[in-house]
């Protein structure tokens, strides 16, 4: 126990102290800080600041031109519905220099109503570009209001039956399960960056092995300490290491959303919150990310340890690194296409390499049966305890073979060869 608590205190000290660790989590820390801060910037420049809000300067000019008087009142209409605007009555005769100007500058815009084929009116709309001016359908619908009324007015129509004409019903959308778009979007945002810090610390423990068996290291190493006492030091060292940076980004994305999201801010037309996210599914959400780490640290150790040249790294983690990117996706797409409950999404649930993908998704979508829960960590553990006996035998082995990479044959040949000599 000591040996393997004297490799951990080494391994996490030199991990924190390394460039890749801090400058990886101030880049993080920085995006969420980003991210976090652009509701309330763009909050700020929708003019829904609060109290500080002063009516704005019309400095946003829209020629409306009807010189037929097809919609009679019209311009009123737009005035009252568009206060940020100066709706500025135009002559026909001067569309050509309106244009000219709505060319130009992207705070004009011109509306033309005109006499079309049938018996009512056109609209059209001009603005410098798609992403600047007036907004054409809320004209449109303006204009259309106020046609209707006035038509219905001339007809003799009574009040009533012109307000039920225009009459637009309020809808609300509910959900009868627990997925919203907070939760959607903060599942996938989870899940992408439990695979790049499965894969990156697996990376890092399958690299830091490799150097110091290329470099020699490893052979004062073994001396002290015992191979699978290094394995379990090491992986042990990365995954603490990992759980801090891992559980310090959800800490400090915590306080940025609620120091900076303005309340009640809406992202595509729905609240956005941090509701799916409680304290007990953000414990859930770390211990997958342990578990899953843990799987694949051990895979990758060996690896590290069965090549005598760092070039040859990459091709010896190949199947590990095929191995969590099919998982990946698996999971990632039996949590977004299929249907829940299905078999696909079972078996993505309780197989050990698809779970830390799949589950912390569904937890923050509310669809996973806690049963689920315990049975997938409870086949994780198991898997882990496997692969790690596994492992270790197979970093014992190849720790100190130099030469051509030790294979998985050539491992087996090995094993073989030692029992029949005892």
């Amino acid at each position: 126990m000591k040996q393997m608590f004297t490799v951990f205190a080494f391994t996490f000290r030199d991990g924190v102290r390394k460039k890749a660790f801090l400058v990886s989590t101030i880049i993080i820390l920085a995006l969420l800080l980003i991210l976090c801060a652009l509701p309330r910037i763009i909050s700020a420049l929708s003019g829904d600041g609060g109290e500080d809000d002063a009516p704005a300067v019309q400095d946003k000019i829209c020629y409306f031109i009807d010189d037929q008087k097809l919609i009679a009142n019209g311009r009123e209409a737009l005035v009252e519905a568009f206060p940020e605007w100066q709706i500025v009555a135009g002559e026909a005769a001067e569309l050509d220099s309106y244009l000219a100007e709505t060319a130009e500058n992207e705070k004009y815009s011109v509306i033309v109503v005109a006499k079309q084929a049938g018996p009512d009116p056109s609209i059209t709309v001009t603005t410098k570009n798609f992403m600047s001016g007036i907004s054409a359908d809320r004209v449109a619908e303006v204009l259309t209001e106020t046609y209707v009324s006035d038509s219905l007015a001339a007809l003799g129509a009574p009040e009533e039956a012109a307000r039920l004409a225009l009459l637009s019903l309020p809808v609300r959308t509910e959900m009868a399960g627990h997925m919203d778009i907070s939760g959607y979007a903060l599942g996938i945002l989870l899940t992408m960056l439990m695979f790049f810090a499965i894969y990156y610390y697996g990376y890092s423990v399958s690299m830091s092995v490799a150097l110091e068996k290329t470099s020699r290291v490893m052979e004062t190493l073994v001396v002290s300490a015992k191979p699978s006492r290094i394995l379990a030091g090491k992986c042990l060292a990365t995954g603490a290491l990992g759980l801090l940076q891992f559980t310090g980004i959800l800490i400090f994305g915590a306080v940025c959303y609620s120091l900076l999201v303005p309340d009640g801010f809406m992202l595509f037309g729905a609240p956005l919150s941090l509701s799916a996210m409680t304290l007990s599914k953000a414990i859930l959400i770390c211990l997958y990310f342990l578990f899953g780490y843990g799987l694949y640290a051990v895979m990758n150790a060996a690896c590290g340890a069965s090549v005598s040249r760092i070039e040859d790294i990459n091709s010896a983690m190949m199947p590990v690194m095929m191995i969590s990117l099919i998982s990946f996706y698996i999971g990632y797409f039996a949590a977004l296409a299929a249907p829940t409950g299905s078999l696909i999404q079972k078996i993505a649930v309780y197989t050990p390499f698809c779970s830390p993908f799949i589950v912390p998704f569904k937890l923050l979508n509310g669809d996973v049966a806690a049963l689920d829960v315990v049975i997938s960590l409870a086949l994780l553990a198991i898997a882990i305890v496997l692969l790690s006996i596994v492992s270790a035998k197979i970093y014992s082995s190849s720790v100190l073979h130099y030469g051509n990479r030790l294979k998985f044959k050539d491992f087996l040949r090995q094993r073989r060869a030692a029992r029949l000599s005892k």
